[in-house]
């Protein structure tokens, strides 16, 4: 597994600088699946996720408790963009919601599966769980660390005197 998550982020890496924020990584997987992907923060205290992604045919949203820590906002977008870079379905489908006439008015029906983790028994939590935890660590390594081939000018004076 974690051999395919690596393999994985050599697709994403190239779109990115050196140092890159949760905007650069969202648009970068953005450019790489070939649509939009729209974050945002949801009041999801009580419910039973702290992180969502609904994959519509079009777009990507993804969405986070608002009330949490920076880097563990980081850590849910990172694990939601996984499911994404990993081709996850979604463990919950509206499909497989018994419909009826209240029910029916609440469903957006062009929603066509949701990722929300409720626990790592799945092999899919598992895979984006670590995938999220590689990314994350390739941002917070970059800040210290300097860029292995320097491109920017910034990023070639760093590497010489690190």
């Amino acid at each position: 597994m974690h051999a395919a998550c690596e393999n994985r982020l050599s697709d994403l890496l190239p779109l990115l600088p050196h140092r890159f924020s949760e905007e650069e990584l969202v648009q970068a997987v953005s450019t790489l699946i070939g649509r939009p992907i729209y974050v945002e923060a949801r009041d999801m205290r009580g419910n039973f996720a702290c992180g969502l992604r609904e994959r519509y045919s079009d777009r990507e949203v993804i969405s986070f408790e608002i009330h949490t820590s920076p880097l563990h906002r980081s850590q849910i977008i990172c694990h939601e963009l996984a499911h994404i870079l990993c081709g996850h379905k979604g463990s919950i489908s509206y499909a497989d919601i018994p419909s009826d006439e209240e029910l029916a008015d609440m469903i957006d029906w062009s929603v066509l599966g949701i990722s929300a983790r409720t626990s790592y028994e799945e092999q899919d939590e598992q895979e984006a769980e670590l995938m999220a935890s590689l990314i994350v660590q390739r941002m917070y390594r970059a800040t210290v660390m300097p860029a292995q081939r320097p491109a920017a000018a910034d990023e070639r004076w760093n590497a010489m005197f690190t």
